[in-house]
């Protein structure tokens, strides 16, 4: 991974490089407007907010659906799906603010390949745009579709970043992720934890690594088959660090006729 000095802007080389895990991460000033984000915000506050299940420790609020926590029930992610998409559809109608839309236009306009949120069977699409709430940590993990879901559409992709918005100033809760990739099995034989979603920090041991200091507003990117964590807020009992993301993945074309093309998830 190159040295980053300066953020990074949204460009098709810089995708190309993030996804190839040549640049730490790439940054978008600006992105949600303080008047959007202070609208999104009350309609966050009026939502009821769920949390990841259990092996996620310490506990981590969340609007929405993962691919990872229904890894081997697929009937149950995509009946979810509907009833998932109800925050974003309150952001769209009460906060006029569409931010799977408005991230999928960045995309393809930086990268001129096909955006759309990815789906199995041609009909069946995924849910992707999750709010999450951390103001504890999040533990020593990667996140990589051919692992997380072979069986999948996400399971055919050949590099992964994932993109994410903080909707609030906050102080802490820095983002570190580590040079350092995800091989499995024999980095989850070696490293990691019983029951749990997270990894030893023996993993990351010596390792290089970029700290990304939440920014409310900016659009982050970075390549999420990195081990990566979320650091504490100095305030976790007074603040809420609040977030929407998703996860990217190239999918090769299945043709000559055919472009790669980008699929979104969470």
């Amino acid at each position: 991974m190159l040295q980053q000095q300066r953020p990074i802007d949204l460009t098709a080389a810089s995708l190309m490089e993030l996804f190839k895990n040549n640049i730490p991460a790439i940054d978008v000033a600006g992105f949600i407007a303080p008047s959007e984000m202070e609208a999104m915000i009350n309609v966050i506050e009026s939502h009821q907010i769920g949390e990841y299940n259990e092996t996620v420790f310490p506990r981590i609020g969340s609007v929405g659906i993962t691919q990872f926590e229904h890894q081997n029930d697929k009937k149950a992610y995509f009946q979810g799906v509907p009833a998932a998409k109800s925050l974003q559809q309150r952001f769209a109608q009460e906060a006029n603010v569409d931010v799977l839309g408005r991230v999928t236009q960045a995309l393809e306009c930086a990268s001129g390949l096909p955006v759309r949120v990815a789906r199995e069977d041609e009909e069946k699409e995924y849910f992707a745009g999750l709010l999450r709430v951390i103001n504890g940590s999040a533990q020593i993990h990667a996140d990589f579709g051919p692992h997380d879901g072979p069986s999948w559409e996400i399971g055919r992709i050949c590099s992964q970043i994932t993109w994410n918005i903080l909707l609030r100033p906050v102080q802490g809760g820095e983002t570190i992720v580590y040079d350092r990739s995800w091989h499995p099995p024999s980095d989850d034989q070696q490293f990691r934890k019983p029951m749990s979603y997270g990894f030893s920090p023996n993993i990351i041991e010596n390792q290089p690594f970029k700290v990304l200091t939440p920014q409310a507003g900016h659009l982050t990117l970075f390549n999420s088959r990195n081990f990566h964590e979320v650091k504490s807020l100095d305030k976790p009992h007074q603040d809420c660090r609040y977030t929407v993301s998703s996860f990217v993945g190239l999918l090769p074309a299945s043709s000559s006729s055919e472009k790669a093309s980008l699929i979104l998830w969470s």
